[in-house]
């Protein structure tokens, strides 16, 4: 870790952020384009709407959005607020890994945690699925790491037992689901998701991130129905064809970003949550 004296504190900090945006502004490429099967690096961003290339001037990290009134300025279409956002979440994650770590390769490694949680979670949003190529980059990255002492895992050995400990669980629940209820109760993409936290958390942490996300998956979904968007019990109309692609019900948000977000809470907030919740401790 790089010891800076006070007067730079702040000056690392601001840096921290600005990075943090920049690789967020890099996410949102990930997000729209590694679904779709297209190269993150090439041809460069350009807009959603009218594919116009978007020069650099514009392309400037959430200040861009806000000059431009969140409009394509080619083609005058919205660009949604998910962009800044994206950006910002990359901002303060970058912020949160350096004011944790210092100017450090163990904040490097958090941030890059953070940064690939927050990728999966907004492809889940968007289209049900949790990428391969994402999650197990994610599983070997977390175990690789555990053995510099690079992770939250306490040891590599750790790291090992969490993967396993994760995909495992995850895995039984997921066959167990479709053995007894004869449907999916839990996509394959979150099996692999949790093992990749387990890989960077270790085996403690699992089910503080399982039950923080349960109670928020709840919580939204709850708020769904009373505000009638979600749509509990069968649906009218026609039965599906079984043979059909598989689509989620109306307003239905997926697991993966309620993991990730049990995550990284467990990871910055496990002390405040303990206290919270004493029981919670022996996770600890």
């Amino acid at each position: 870790m790089i010891d800076l004296p006070a007067s730079l504190h702040w000056a690392a900090m601001a840096w921290a952020f600005v990075v943090g945006a920049v690789v967020g502004s890099f996410l949102n490429v990930v997000v729209a384009r590694v679904p779709a099967g297209e190269s993150i690096v090439h041809p460069r961003s350009r807009c959603p709407a009218c594919r116009t290339p978007i020069a650099w001037y514009d392309n400037l990290p959430v200040l861009s959005w806000v000059l431009l009134a969140g409009r394509c300025r080619s083609c005058r279409a919205r660009i949604s607020i998910r962009y800044p956002l994206v950006e910002l979440l990359g901002g303060a994650a970058a912020l949160i890994a350096v004011s944790r770590h210092g100017l450090s390769l163990a904040a490097l490694a958090e941030f890059g945690f953070a940064a690939t949680l927050l990728a999966l979670s907004f492809i889940d949003l968007d289209t049900w699925l949790l990428p391969h190529v994402i999650t197990l980059p994610l599983l070997a990255s977390g175990i690789g790491l555990s053995a510099l002492g690079l992770t939250a895992a306490p040891s590599f050995l750790s790291s090992l037992s969490g993967a396993a400990a994760g995909w495992l669980s995850f895995a039984a629940v997921s066959f167990i689901g479709e053995k007894v209820l004869k449907k999916e109760a839990l996509g394959f993409g979150d099996v692999w998701l949790l093992g990749g936290i387990g890989a960077w958390l270790g085996p403690a942490g699992l089910l503080p991130v399982v039950l923080l996300a349960s109670v928020q998956g709840t919580v939204v979904g709850l708020s769904l129905i009373v505000t009638g968007r979600g749509q509990p019990g069968p649906q009218e109309g026609p039965a599906p064809d079984p043979d059909a692609d598989w689509i989620p019900p109306r307003n239905a948000v997926p697991f993966g970003p309620f993991l990730a977000a049990g995550a990284l809470e467990w990871l910055w907030l496990q002390g405040w949550l303990a206290n919270l919740v004493p029981a919670l401790s022996i996770f600890r």
